[in-house]
């Protein structure tokens, strides 16, 4: 009804409204599917004739249709029995759960299926659907879990994975026969060790042979520098002398005092010249103990890789000097050696590894802190040795020690700072005693005892802090271990069923003390730390998965009677499957409104408008 029919005087009739094309045509359309022999002209024929597309009806008319079903759905529910809303729940938690079950085997088909704790949950999960479902097929099973069958028959063919990596179960007895153990991977000899540049000095002489002249090579390396240089100095002589041994000391140290020079006994290393020039050098003489090869193991390691480098290479001018013996001159092989060495040493350095593995293993520290830590610990050391020798020329001028001056001070000078106090406190209160006839001696004497005193303290603290090493270090040991099974219960109940595999007693055919131990303690954990991670229903799966692998890993050795006395013993504590509610849909509600309109009482028919029988052959 438009405006100017608003206002239309009340005695005038208003003409009946006639319904448009579009409705004509679905109401066609509504006949024609449900009664197709009432009409005598097609929906496409009369849309084409009102100029309306055929399509565009049958859209409009499915869009009706499903308003108007599920209004007269509600219609005819009225003074019928009540819904079963229970029921209705059921149904649509059911899509609702096919629904996330299809989304579920789309993400597990992008997870990775490796995990023992994985294998055990399935392998568990497929045993104990089959005991309740003997239909399911493992077609069905994998397909849900997007696993490949081939997988499933695999796992279920070989219940006997690999031990996990973070279990340690009990070792089993020993057999009669027992096979040599695997020897395990050696170890490397002398790995790389962090030493701070500039504080360790390590020298050494090798041999080396060029045009058929035997020659010494006499080089320094710097310990903790080694990744910059393999050698700090080199010098290559038809012999070996201290005096060469200092000047190539005296090259490296370059006038930095508080050095560690460590050497061999060698008499060269030992000569009282060299021993003279590390004094005037400022650097602290350290011979190598005698039995101990890894004192200079980096020199050596260094004169091995130089020399093999550079053998193939002496080894022609060997060969040069057989065919032309003009050749065999010590100072052109001094010459060309020393040429050979620096130069492959260079190239040697600019692609080596080491640098490497220095920077890892010094945290990403640069260079120059590194030189001024070194610079630090040099000034300490050289502070220490100037107090050592100060204080001894301080005592042998107060008490008139009658020994020269420069052989008193050397004579003690190796002992440590406190020792020599504590002796001059102790020969303090002795000194003005008449009987002693050598002051020297006897003062030496006080040193020593004390200094026996002193390293028997520091042995009993360093045995100490060894023993509180050992002490911390099975500490967290223990507490790597225990995190390790937390975030891995399933590899610790499998190390608590072999805990329990050995105590399995085949004569009496029982367990030791009834199960009771850290096997069962174990079991125990494992199986609650399951239940807190995963729930008592993949509890169980995860726990029948490895009991399966753990019976083909053991039944050889304790026998069906001991799987059985185990599997008892964990079903004991295995929690109870959470158990299905009475999934009916006829509800006692429901089932009285149904009885109760059973019998003869029916309800009237309804009105011929709304009456639902089919229309009679030919009818309107």
């Amino acid at each position: 009804m438009n405006h100017h029919q608003l206002h239309r005087s009340p005695d005038r009739t208003i003409p009946p409204l006639m319904p448009s094309k579009i409705l004509t045509l679905i109401c066609l359309t509504i006949v024609r599917r449900f009664r197709p022999a009432w009409l005598a002209v097609s929906v496409g024929d009369a849309a084409r004739e009102v100029d309306v597309n055929p399509e565009r009806v049958s859209r409009l008319t499915t869009r009706a249709q499903a308003l108007f079903d599920k209004a007269l759905a509600s219609l005819l529910r009225r003074g019928r029995p009540p819904k079963d809303r229970q029921a209705d729940a059921q149904t649509q938690h059911l899509a609702v759960t096919q629904a996330l079950l299809g989304i579920a085997t789309d993400v597990l088909a992008h997870i990775s299926w490796r995990k023992p704790a994985v294998r055990a949950l399935v392998v568990g999960a497929y045993l104990r659907l089959q005991q309740q479902h003997p239909k399911l097929t493992q077609k069905d099973f994998c397909e849900a879990l997007s696993l490949s069958p081939r997988t499933l028959r695999h796992w279920l063919a070989h219940p006997d994975p690999e031990t996990p990596a973070s279990a340690s179960p009990v070792p089993p007895p020993a057999p009669a026969t027992t096979t040599p153990r695997k020897r395990p991977p050696r170890r490397k000899r002398f790995g790389f060790q962090l030493v701070l540049p500039g504080t360790q000095l390590a020298g050494d002489t090798t041999n080396l042979s060029a045009f058929d002249c035997p020659l010494k090579l006499i080089a320094t390396q710097d310990v903790g520098g080694r990744d910059q240089d393999l050698l700090q100095s080199v010098i290559i002589d038809d012999h070996e002398s201290a005096e060469l041994v200092v000047q190539a000391f005296d090259e490296a140290i370059d006038g930095r005092e508080g050095f560690q020079t460590i050497v061999d006994q060698g008499t060269p290393y030992m000569a009282q010249a060299t021993r003279e020039a590390f004094e005037a050098l400022g650097a602290e003489h350290t011979p190598q103990v005698e039995g101990t090869p890894t004192d200079k193991a980096t020199i050596e390691r260094a004169f091995e890789t130089a020399k093999s480098i550079a053998g193939p290479l002496l080894a022609i001018t060997d060969r040069l000097a057989e065919t032309a013996p003009v050749l065999k001159n010590t100072r052109l092989a001094i010459a060309l050696s020393t040429l050979l060495i620096t130069a492959l040493l260079k190239s040697y350095q600019a692609g080596a590894k080491a640098q490497r593995r220095a920077h890892e293993e010094r945290q990403g520290l640069a260079r120059e802190d590194l030189l001024d830590i070194a610079k630090e610990h040099r000034e300490r050391s050289r502070a220490e040795e100037r107090s050592r020798r100060l204080l001894l020329e301080a005592i042998h001028e107060h008490y008139d020690i009658k020994r020269p001056k420069t052989r008193f001070v050397r004579s003690l000078r190796r002992y440590p700072l406190v020792v020599l106090q504590r002796a001059e406190h102790a020969f303090r209160s002795q000194v003005h005693r008449d009987d002693i006839r050598n002051r020297a001696a006897y003062f030496c004497a006080i040193v020593r005892n004390i200094h026996d005193d002193y390293s028997a303290e520091q042995a009993r603290q360093r045995a100490n802090r060894e023993l509180q090493q050992r002490l911390q270090a099975q500490q967290d040991e223990h507490t790597a271990r225990l995190k390790q099974r937390h975030e891995s219960p399933d590899a610790w109940l499998r190390e608590a069923l072999e805990a329990l595999a050995a105590q399995w007693l085949p004569h009496s055919r029982t367990l030791l003390f009834g199960g009771i131990g850290i096997g069962r303690s174990w079991l125990i954990d494992a199986i609650d730390q399951l239940c807190e991670q995963h729930g008592p229903a993949a509890t169980r799966d995860i726990a029948d998965g490895v009991f399966r692998s753990f019976s083909a890993h053991v039944v050889e050795r304790i026998g069906p009677g001991g799987l059985v006395a185990i599997r008892a013993l964990l079903d004991e504590h295995l929690p109870p499957l959470p158990q299905d509610e009475d999934q009916s849909r006829c509800t006692q509600e429901f089932a009285a409104a149904i009885l109760s309109r059973a019998g003869p009482q029916r309800r009237s028919d309804p009105d011929g408008a709304l009456s639902n029988l089919p229309a009679r052959p030919g009818g309107s």
